[in-house]
């Protein structure tokens, strides 16, 4: 956050003290770029907690979501929303299968609520009932993969020796059922993959930057 907001600092500089900027030489602009620099840094309060909002800080203030992108401050009421018509609503606190040992996975597995993945990855004329697989055993398998195995294949991957029936906790957190041979074929996870819009790519993006806001919002009494 620091670097940052001294980022943000210089930026300011340059634009008060560069009124000429485009007549400069390339020797001068890097030397004044140094000097500004400098003179951030040794003013800089590293005690203080930046002033600017966090949209300053990444420098989306005042930009215009795509179409369809839902914004961080408006996550919450979406989650809200698709839960209100369920008469079993999400669960934060819901209780990791014991199939899933691994810690990371444990707390992935606790963040992710199927419904609302579901809804944020379903394209257009999608049906539940018509569905044998759904899209978020589809991400969980794609998140899986990332973690744990990225340097194989995709044929390699949707295979018995890393989802066979012995193979519980990868099936139990992908949402594979622990009594069938089923598996996942690799050509529906590429699609999968390859099919997934920006849209969508930023919406999840969203969802988990939603969550972790949370966790670093100091709880009221």
């Amino acid at each position: 956050m620091h670097r940052k907001d001294i980022k943000r600092t210089i930026q300011k500089q340059l634009k008060r003290k560069c009124l000429n900027w485009g007549r400069m030489t390339k020797n001068e602009k890097k030397e004044l770029a140094r000097q500004v620099m400098q003179e951030a840094v040794e003013n800089h309060d590293f005690d203080k907690k930046p002033i600017a909002s966090m949209e300053q800080l990444t420098g989306i203030d005042g930009q215009m979501p795509t179409k369809g992108i839902i914004p961080i401050n408006k996550m919450g009421k979406y989650i809200e929303n698709h839960n209100s018509g369920f008469l079993f609503k999400s669960n934060w606190d819901k209780k990791t299968a014991s199939e899933i040992t691994d810690p990371e996975l444990r707390y992935i597995d606790k963040l992710i609520d199927n419904g609302i993945v579901n809804s944020l990855l379903a394209n257009e004329g999608y049906s539940p009932q018509m569905r044998d697989i759904f899209p978020y055993q589809l991400f969980r398998m794609e998140l899986l993969k990332v973690i744990k195995y990225p340097e194989i294949s995709y044929r390699k991957y949707c295979s018995e020796e890393y989802f066979g029936r012995e193979r519980k906790q990868n099936r139990r957190f992908v949402g594979l059922p622990l009594n069938t041979k089923e598996i996942i074929h690799h050509t529906e996870l590429c699609h999968f993959r390859c099919d997934m819009s920006f849209t969508q790519t930023i919406n999840i993006l969203v969802y988990f930057l939603h969550h972790l806001r949370l966790f670093n919002t100091p709880r009221t009494a």
